[in-house]
């Protein structure tokens, strides 16, 4: 593996950094290779990866909230896929029937994969309570959380800091422009050049 973690002798902001670029960059790579196999973009096997994702969360123990940010939409998206499409509600109510059986989502601590979901929604301009609450983690959890374990901690402040970066204007660039040049108008760079005398015996000959 690449992205281990820091030790006394590494540079745990570096590493924090790149978990987070990983993150950042997963939706891209995961549409790349959808259109790789496909040939072409495909809204409907979109649609059933995105389900896919929510089944998953649910699976992990996360909520309607977490379920939605999982698939990349919004809850109010998640409702009308469970009133369009029984077999997809049905499945979320199993696998979070499967996630309380199974005690998987314990009060208070993260999995990986509800960590690495608080990241990317925090990356894509989410606020740290709010992205916490989608993985079902309160505040004063969070807080103790990032407390006891600093990896944790860098990871959301190397998060929070990417957030800043995209939402920062990126410098524009002069518009480029064309001027018309009627026939018979010497350009810029000819009335630049130095005029050059014509020798009489050039003139005359």
């Amino acid at each position: 593996m690449t992205n281990q973690r820091p030790d006394s002798s590494g540079a745990p902001r570096d590493w924090a950094e790149h978990v987070v670029s990983c993150l950042d960059g997963r939706d891209d790579t995961d549409w790349t290779l959808h259109e790789s196999v496909r040939g072409t973009h495909n809204l409907a096997a979109e649609t059933n990866e995105r389900r896919a994702r929510a089944v998953h969360a649910a699976a992990m123990g996360l909520g309607p909230a977490g379920r939605a940010a999982a698939a990349g939409v919004s809850e109010a998206m998640l409702s009308r896929w469970c009133a369009q499409n029984p077999l997809f509600d049905a499945a979320l109510m199993s696998a979070a029937a499967m996630a309380a059986a199974e005690e998987v989502a314990e009060p208070g601590r993260l999995s990986g994969m509800s960590l690495g979901l608080l990241l990317q929604t925090v990356v894509r301009g989410t606020g740290v309570t709010a992205a916490a609450a989608a993985v079902n983690l309160r505040y004063d959890q969070l807080r103790r959380l990032r407390e006891r374990n600093p990896d944790v901690d860098r990871l959301i402040r190397a998060a929070v800091t990417r957030a800043r970066a995209r939402r920062m204007p990126k410098a524009r660039k002069p518009a480029f422009t064309y001027r018309v040049i009627r026939d018979g108008e010497p350009t810029q760079a000819a009335a630049k050049a130095p005029h050059r005398a014509v020798p009489p015996s050039a003139s005359t000959g």
